[in-house]
C-alpha cells in the first residue's frame, strides 16, 4: 500500500537504538536536575537504573550476539555504571541493607575521572567507525565524565556539568531518533 512502511529482516535490528535511548533519558533528566531544573531525584534515578542501566546493558548484551563488540562493550559498561552510579546515591539511605555513610566528593571524583579517561579512549574508537553523531555523542559523555570530576573536585559548579550532561543527553537522544527513522527509511544525518 503506497506509504505504507514496511520492516522486512525484522531479525537484523540493531539494538544500538535503545542503548541510545538509555543514555539520552537518563543524562537528559540527570543534566535537568543538576542544572537545579528538576526539584528531586526519584525520577532521575529511575531513569537511571531502568535506562540508562538496564536498557544499556541489554543492548550492550544483543550487540554480543552480533559480534559487536565495540557497541557490545560500551553499551555493556556505561549502564553498569549507571546502575553503580545508582547504587552509590541510594545505598546510604539504606537501599537492600546498606549502612555505608555518603561516598566522599573525593571517592565520586576519582570515581568519575577515571570513567572519563575511558570513555575518552574509547572516543577514539568512534573515530574509526566513522559514524560523526557516534563521535560527537562520545565527545560529549567525554566532557560530562570529567565535568562531574571537576564538581566532586570542587573545581566547577555543578550547573555547568548539568549544561554539559544535559548535551550528552539530548545528542543520545537524537541519535537513537536517527538510527530509528532511517530503519525505516527515513532519512536523518548521523
Amino acid at each position: 500500500m503506497e506509504g505504507e512502511v514496511t520492516i522486512k529482516d525484522t531479525t537484523a535490528g540493531s539494538p544500538a537504538a535503545v542503548g541510545f535511548y538509555g543514555l539520552g533519558f537518563a543524562a537528559t533528566f540527570a543534566g535537568l536536575l543538576n542544572m537545579g531544573i528538576l526539584p528531586d531525584a526519584l525520577m532521575v534515578i529511575a531513569m537511571a537504573i531502568m535506562l540508562g542501566g538496564i536498557a544499556e546493558v541489554i543492548a550492550g548484551l544483543q550487540l554480543w550476539k552480533k559480534g559487536d563488540t565495540f557497541g557490545a562493550t560500551a553499551f555493556t559498561i556505561f549502564g553498569l555504571w549507571w546502575l553503580g552510579f545508582s547504587y552509590i546515591n541510594l545505598a546510604p539511605l539504606g537501599i537492600f541493607n546498606a549502612t555505608w555513610d555518603a561516598a566522599s566528593a573525593t571517592s565520586m571524583g576519582f570515581f568519575t575521572l577515571v570513567w572519563g579517561i575511558i570513555a575518552t579512549l574509547l572516543t577514539l574508537g568512534t573515530l574509526k567507525i566513522g559514524l560523526k553523531m557516534l563521535t560527537v555523542v562520545f565527545i560529549v559523555l567525554d566532557l560530562t565524565f570529567f565535568s562531574l570530576a571537576a564538581v566532586f573536585f570542587g573545581m566547577l559548579p555543578l550547573g555547568v556539568a548539568g549544561a554539559i550532561t544535559l548535551i550528552t543527553g539530548l545528542a543520545a537522544l537524537y541519535l537513537a531518533t536517527a538510527l530509528v527513522l532511517n530503519a525505516v527509511g527515513m532519512k536523518m544525518p548521523m
